[in-house]
């Protein structure tokens, strides 16, 4: 008698649905991701928020309790921009703490910039673009 091998499933994960921010409170962490970053809100519950982003749904998850300190291995999430410099500037202006425009990658003629900061809770953001090699000093 031959017993049947079941062969395994390969799973094969290719899109992001949702990424998930801790904050303390979504009622006060609502208006930095909608007035200063401008991201719109699709659904704002008790203790549950999903911003409209493109790609995926960032989502803001209410947390009891005392919020950890995140370490700087934390994952970032990254908004792509056109401009990475008026980006950068224009959130400067609102009164961010960005990080200066650091090269993080290089290909072709381009160097990829990006500008990291933290949202009140901590969580750690950046936004990134490119600019052309001959326009960036290191």
């Amino acid at each position: 008698m031959t017993t049947a091998v079941k062969e395994k499933t390969k799973v094969s994960l290719k899109k992001v649905g949702y990424v998930i921010l801790y904050v303390k409170d979504t009622k006060k962490a609502v208006p930095f991701y909608r007035d200063t970053l401008g991201i719109p809100v699709r659904m704002d519950e008790h203790g549950w928020v999903e911003l409209e982003t493109v790609g995926f749904t960032l989502a803001l998850h209410g947390c009891e309790g005392k919020m950890k300190s995140l370490p700087e291995t934390a994952p970032t999430v990254v908004f792509q921009v056109p401009d990475i410099r008026a980006a950068h500037m224009a959130l400067k202006e609102q009164g961010l703490k960005l990080k200066a425009l650091n090269k993080v990658c290089e290909f072709g003629d381009q160097v990829g910039l990006s500008g990291e900061f933290n949202d009140p809770d901590g969580n750690r953001l950046s936004v990134y673009g490119t600019v052309a090699k001959a326009e960036w000093k290191s």
